[in-house]
């Protein structure tokens, strides 16, 4: 890859962590019951705390997605020393927009201001981040981009509270069914996503007063053609693995009554497949394209979703034969939670800060996703002012 550089990050969280006995105080009780699976779900995810951008005294969302993608843009900017005007580019990621239309990054330039700049959007699910990324990088290393932001955002909560299931609720009760909870498969992701967004500042040459990234390379590998849809919004599962979307469903009010605008998680799918397609597969196809042993990683910053899959993750390494000790590993979940295409550039941002890593180290991203089983691996130089 042409030579790219991460010279600043930044990170932003919208209001103080809150700890697992606070959660249903904030995101409220669905219908108007304590989770009976929430302990369950917080044990195997190990999170302990997270953040949530909603005003603890009425409910009201404190900030947009795109609010907090400008945020973090201010927060990375302010540390290199320059200004939205610096901008050329803004690759912007997130999950679930504020809206369809426009596109995310068009809100997101709204919000900073500055000149005309080239926006991008990137849409998918934890993935997404890195592919923002990767499009600034290629864009600064050929030449025609002098300094591009790469952004993630995510505000999950907005679709995790209480009141967002109340029609899911009424249709199971209208319908006398014998279960009138939500699924598991919404439980689960209740209990861990959280919000927040991170960005970096990608340039053709290293900042001169302080430590910077190069970006080796980024891969981003899809597995769709191999597997079926496993987390989705907006939608039901079709034949062949894929979905139905919510407008062909019927009318827009019939969607959400069926909770098909709720996000969902095939948990036995995940279990399956997340370990070995984000491992073994991926690895094989990075080692094809590029010469990396598990010994040129000082440092690895894996984004999994829930503690639950730290160790089999270990495990699968040793087993590609590409082994890296947990001395090496960096992690914000527990402390952060989980927030989707966001967990990268936030995880970088408080590894960055901690000044753990020196001139000279290798860093190792891997970011699964499993929307429909993707994964992003990127491999970074630590290059001295």
């Amino acid at each position: 890859m042409p030579d790219a550089f991460l010279t600043a990050t930044g990170g932003v969280f919208p209001g103080p962590p809150i700890s697992n006995e606070e959660i249903e105080d904030v995101l409220g009780r669905i219908g108007g019951e304590a989770s009976r699976l929430k302990r369950r779900i917080l044990r195997n995810n190990g999170i302990r705390t997270r953040h949530f951008a909603i005003d603890r005294e009425t409910g009201a969302p404190t900030h947009t997605t795109a609010g907090l993608a400008a945020d973090a843009v201010r927060v990375a900017l302010a540390r290199r020393g320059l200004g939205i005007a610096d901008v050329e580019l803004l690759a912007c990621a997130t999950s679930v927009p504020d809206q369809v239309v426009p596109g995310h990054a068009s809100q997101v330039h709204g919000e900073l201001g500055g000149g005309a700049m080239e926006i991008v959007t990137t849409h998918g699910v934890c993935t997404s981040g890195m592919s923002a990324l990767k499009y600034a990088a290629l864009a600064v290393g050929a030449g025609g981009t002098r300094l591009a932001i790469a952004c993630a955002a995510e505000r999950t909560s907005s679709f995790l509270r209480a009141t967002h299931f109340d029609s899911e609720l009424r249709a199971r009760a209208a319908a006398d069914e014998e279960d009138p909870h939500i699924g598991f498969d919404q439980e689960f992701l209740r209990w861990m996503l959280s919000d927040g967004a991170g960005a970096v500042v990608v340039e053709g040459a290293p900042d001169p007063g302080r430590l910077s990234l190069k970006v080796e390379w980024i891969e981003v590998l899809s597995f769709a053609h191999k597997l079926p849809t496993c987390m989705y919004m907006g939608g039901e599962p079709a034949e062949g693995g894929g979905l139905r979307g919510w407008r062909d469903l019927g009318p827009a009010d019939d969607a959400v009554r069926r909770g098909r605008m709720n996000l969902h998680q095939d948990v036995k799918l995940l279990g399956k497949h997340i370990v070995p397609m984000s491992i073994t597969w991926t690895l094989a196809e990075v080692r094809r394209r590029h010469a990396i042993e598990s010994a040129d990683v000082d440092w690895v910053l894996p984004h999994y979703s829930s503690e639950f899959f730290r160790e089999p993750s270990f495990e699968e390494l040793n087993r590609a034969g590409f082994p890296i000790p947990y001395a090496k590993w960096c992690s914000n979940l527990v402390e952060r939670g989980n927030t989707g295409s966001a967990s990268i550039f936030l995880m970088l941002d408080d590894f960055i800060v901690s000044e753990r890593v020196k001139a000279g180290d290798g860093v190792l991203l891997i970011v699964p996703e499993s929307g429909r089983f993707s994964c992003a691996w990127a491999f970074l130089r630590a290059v001295a002012a």
